[in-house]
């Protein structure tokens, strides 16, 4: 299995790390309390709006510092990710504060991409987002919202630079990452980056080796103030710069699609269906490669089994509320062979089934970006189910019920 080969300079502050907590010292502090008070001092901001992040930002803080074996590196990427995450929070509940507008313009109709990880949703959501009259959340933007998005300046912001020098720096450290999950600044993002900001993201358990706060998240948390955020979020991007809908993506809405729908009654819901021991190879080899960058020794066994049973679990939620028919009819399942086999064809599908017009401006512009990106653009990344440990009759007997049910084709893996 791969793993990355850090620059020097990296291997050289993971060495100083590892020397100074021989004699106690720590390093960058992941204390909740004393990142909060630098998020306020560094935004001079002091309202978080409701308090319902703070367990997860203690859950995710303990999960760091007790089951993480970040090194010195890891622990510095880790402090920095929660603290913008903090600002980003403090600033978006201020808006809302000094702006009354903001509260009353509506989120309509969105569009929302679920589905695990590696079947497809990634690919869809580019898509989509070659339509001019979709609106997608941007990397750039939703990494760095402040000040607020402009029609006028929207391809040309500077952020979008200083973006893209940071992308270049991951590529550096992980030539192997863009095989798997290729990234850019003006690419659609994930709602895992959104609902971060209440500390409830998938995202966390992917980037580091946080099992309890793993298990918090997809059995005991709360979504319903995650969503209010969210919705936030979408209301404060979409101020200066509208679009006809917004279409958006994440695999972790597959734990709370019932508190999605609830905060967005009117949502159609497209959702991707993939075996999931293919599923959970490619998720685990991602898994693997990021975590080269934070800890000394990644261990696949151990995340092959954690990101199995984190599957596990969101598949058979998603499942159970499924077959309750609960759900709004506005929604449409689809294979990731069936994307793979004539992405454009498939498109077309969901524009008919939620009566959207298509234009021809769309649908040129999406076969553009095809023939621009084709799937093995940066290589293909090479993953085999023997280095997950685990035994494939049992993940097999594990995902049985899904595949049935969804009628999912089993994968060579």
């Amino acid at each position: 299995m791969y793993q990355a080969a850090l620059p020097l300079s990296l291997r050289l502050l993971n060495l100083a790390g590892k020397s100074l907590r021989l004699i106690g010292v720590r390093g960058a502090s992941l204390n909740p309390e004393r990142l909060m008070k630098r998020a306020r001092q560094n935004t001079n901001l002091s309202d978080f709006g409701p308090d319902d992040f703070r367990e997860g930002l203690t859950r995710l803080c303990e999960s760091l510092e007790s089951e993480a074996e970040l090194t010195a590196f890891g622990r510095l990427i880790a402090q920095t990710d929660i603290l913008l995450t903090l600002e980003n929070r403090l600033k978006l509940i201020h808006a809302f504060k000094v702006n009354r507008e903001l509260s009353g313009a509506p989120v309509k109709r969105p569009l929302f991409i679920l589905g695990l990880p590696q079947s497809g949703t990634a690919l869809l959501h580019d898509l989509l987002a070659q339509d001019p009259d979709n609106r997608v959340p941007m990397t750039w933007e939703t990494k760095y919202p402040f000040p607020p998005p402009r029609t006028e300046t929207y391809r040309s912001d500077p952020r979008i630079s200083k973006v893209s020098k940071e992308l270049k720096q991951v590529d550096r450290l992980l030539p192997e990452f863009k095989k798997i999950y290729p990234m850019g600044a003006e690419r659609p993002q994930e709602c895992v980056s959104i609902t971060a900001m209440n500390f409830m993201s998938m995202a966390y358990s992917v980037s580091y080796r946080v099992p309890s706060y793993q298990r918090w998240l997809q059995s005991e948390a709360q979504f319903r103030g995650a969503y209010n955020l969210h919705y936030q979020f979408l209301q404060f991007l979409q101020w200066r710069h509208k679009g006809e809908r917004w279409v958006l993506n994440s695999p972790g809405h597959l734990w709370s699609l019932d508190t999605l729908v609830a905060r967005y009654p009117d949502a159609m819901i497209v959702q991707a269906h993939r075996d999931p021991v293919k599923v959970m190879c490619s998720l685990s080899s991602l898994t693997y490669t990021l975590r080269s960058m934070v800890t000394n020794n990644p261990d696949m066994h151990d995340i092959a089994r954690h990101q199995t049973a984190w599957i596990e679990s969101g598949l058979n939620n998603n499942t159970a509320l499924r077959k309750s028919g609960t759900l709004s009819p506005q929604l449409f399942d689809f294979s990731y062979d069936e994307l793979m086999a004539n992405p454009i064809a498939l498109v077309k599908r969901i524009y008919r089934h939620f009566g959207l017009p298509l234009s021809d401006k769309a649908e040129e512009q999406m076969r553009e970006y095809l023939e621009q990106n084709p799937e093995d653009k940066h290589g293909k990344p090479r993953y085999h189910f023997m280095t997950t440990g685990l035994r494939l009759d049992e993940e097999r007997r594990r995902f049985r019920d899904y595949q049935e049910f969804f009628n999912i084709a089993t994968e060579k893996v």
